[in-house]
């Protein structure tokens, strides 16, 4: 699976000036709808900034060397659930999106995807630009 993170131009303000927009994007795979959903949809609300990418981060390394064998995390109506096998999203603000397969992937995928949205928040923020991920090992849902 491929994340593209991108700019994308929201018109101009009178007083502001051009206004540009974040977009992450799932690419190149069967499941891109549940990564479009589960993760491309909810990095601007758990991740806002470079400083919530590195704590997010950190709780996935706490996870992966033992030190937690579970964290709770989110932000704006969402909840993260991380644990060994991976990393559980629920998206509070539809009860028919939590609890779902479709919301679990790899720790790997959800530390690849945040490495590459951190990356993106530090270019300047112009339409047009922007960079794309690899997953590594993207899992398919488990039903």
């Amino acid at each position: 699976m491929k994340i593209k993170y991108s700019y994308v131009g929201g018109g101009k303000h009178p007083k502001i000036g051009q206004i540009v927009h974040w977009r992450a994007e799932a690419t190149d795979g069967p499941d891109a709808s549940r990564y479009n959903r589960y993760m491309c949809d909810v990095l601007s609300a758990v991740a806002q900034d470079t400083g919530d990418c590195d704590r997010l981060l950190s709780l996935i390394a706490r996870v992966e060397n033992g030190h937690d064998d579970q964290i709770e995390t989110g932000g704006n109506d969402v909840t993260m659930t991380m644990k060994s096998d991976g990393v559980q999203v629920d998206i509070e603000v539809n009860e028919d999106w939590i609890g779902q397969a479709e919301g679990h992937f790899t720790l790997q995928e959800w530390r690849a995807a945040l490495e590459g949205w951190r990356r993106f928040l530090e270019m300047p923020a112009s339409p047009g630009g922007g960079l794309e991920v690899d997953l590594p090992g993207s899992c398919a849902v488990k039903r």
